[in-house]
């Protein structure tokens, strides 16, 4: 699918969310001069392609009381890899997980972010996961704090 201008208009104007109002669809779709079907039309069009990915709520994870997240280093014989980070993307725990090359003196593969309510329950997670892919060799980087946050924006 090749997006149009109105297609770029339409990301521009729900980067930052969509308007918490009874029809959000309608009320973006005003803002920029498109019919609510049209807004809804064009989203799920590139939802489908996959020029979009999700349309869905982010969660401000400390201000719901998840005050501890870590970033997990896995070191996955190839042969699993794809196995393992599939098993492990299906936790509800893990919000992004990403298979990447190791680096010289640094053989990790693949990487989960995790959130918990404390290191504790991160930690007891980490160990039901390593058991869940009999994966034994991992590195914990916690977060100390959060320098910046932000999805992926669209410049003018």
């Amino acid at each position: 699918m090749k997006i149009d201008d109105k297609d770029v208009e339409l990301l521009k104007a729900t980067q930052d969310g969509l308007p918490i109002v009874r029809e959000p669809y309608a009320a973006v779709g005003e803002k920029i001069g498109m019919s609510e079907s049209e807004v809804i039309q064009r989203l799920r069009g590139m939802l489908d392609a996959g020029v979009v990915r999700r349309v869905g709520v982010t969660l401000a994870h400390r201000n719901a009381g998840f005050a501890a997240n870590a970033l997990i280093a896995w070191l996955v014989p190839k042969d699993r890899l794809d196995d393992a980070g599939n098993s492990l993307a299906t936790r509800p725990e893990v919000t992004h997980c990403y298979a990447r090359k190791p680096a010289p003196g640094w053989p990790y593969n693949l990487y989960t972010m995790i959130h918990g309510k404390s290191r504790a329950e991160c930690d007891s997670l980490i160990r039901e996961m390593s058991k869940e892919v009999n994966v034994g060799e991992f590195v914990v980087l916690y977060s100390a704090r959060e320098l910046k946050k932000t999805s992926f924006r669209i410049h003018s």
